[in-house]
């Protein structure tokens, strides 16, 4: 199974309520230009999941015009979870590959647990990561690629 894991563009700076920040043009032309370059791999993908914050959600609106799917927003995504919960829902999942659009640390906390890799790979905003798993627990998983925007 393949999972895609997509950190938000860049987003406005601090606001009162951090839920609420939108992506800057320079975070929109990045998310863009990422699954740009990955749209072959992410042509495969079947479902779109993403945090309610605003700017995952503008995030994975940006991929799901290119992919032609709806976004599905997960209470799951938001960034302080703990990864433990999530993989706990990707086990009673069954629609894959599937793509997360999420944020940090849970984007990095989850590729790196899934790998067994600490920190070794550090994802950026608009960075994009693919692993592959027979199932999601840490240590588990393949990272196949890992893309960071230019």
């Amino acid at each position: 199974m393949q999972l895609f894991i997509l950190r938000h563009g860049k987003a406005e700076p601090m606001l009162a309520n951090d839920a609420e920040r939108a992506l800057t043009e320079r975070g929109r032309r990045q998310v863009a230009q990422v699954c740009k370059k990955r749209a072959e791999e992410l042509a495969a993908v079947k479902a779109i999941w993403a945090s309610p914050f605003v700017r995952t959600q503008e995030t994975a609106e940006i991929a799901a015009a290119q992919l032609g799917l709806p976004v599905i927003t997960e209470p799951l995504l938001i960034g302080n979870t703990h990864p433990q919960q999530l993989l706990d829902h990707l086990q009673t999942q069954d629609t894959f590959p599937l793509l997360l659009v999420s944020h940090q640390p849970l984007v990095g906390s989850l590729l790196n647990g899934l790998c067994g890799t600490g920190n070794e790979h550090p994802m950026g905003t608009s960075s994009l990561a693919c692993v592959s798993a027979e199932v999601w627990a840490d240590g588990c998983a393949d990272l196949e690629w890992l893309q960071h925007a230019e």
